[in-house]
């Protein structure tokens, strides 16, 4: 429990300076995850991150004053953290584990489906690079 509280401030001493945004911080924190980090670390790491970054608190500064960018910055840290914490619980109460939701790609089956689906999204993107001329004006 007490290592699990540490994660999570940790993670939001992580993400709260490091700029980065939301769709670049999923990634990483999927790869935490299966790298051992609690879900609600991840969490943690998600929500704090990309809503911290220095251009935003830069602006919040700016137009909203100190006062308002320490309540901001106050806010995103305790919702992240008790988020982080109620995530964690619930992994915790249904017994999850998260790194069994991967499936190992190398043992993924050919199937006849693959193989069609490879071939049509192929001919869009060679339908995409072909100029087709409209029949009708020929």
């Amino acid at each position: 429990m007490s290592n699990e509280i540490v994660s999570l401030f940790v993670m939001l001493g992580v993400g709260i300076p490091l700029y980065i945004c939301a769709s670049a911080s999923t990634p990483v924190a999927a790869a935490l995850v299966l790298k051992g980090l609690s879900p609600g670390a991840a969490l943690v790491f998600l929500l704090a991150g990309p809503a911290t970054n220095a251009a935003t608190l830069t602006v919040v500064a700016r137009y909203f004053g100190k006062q308002a960018t320490m309540i901001y910055l106050s806010s995103i840290a305790i919702c992240s953290l008790v988020l982080g914490w109620l995530t964690n619980r619930i992994y915790s109460w249904f017994d999850l584990d998260i790194t069994l939701w991967v499936n190992d790609l190398g043992d993924a089956p050919d199937s006849i489906f693959m193989h069609g689906a490879a071939v049509v999204l192929l001919l869009f993107i060679l339908k995409s690079h072909i100029p087709i001329k409209n029949c009708l004006n020929a």
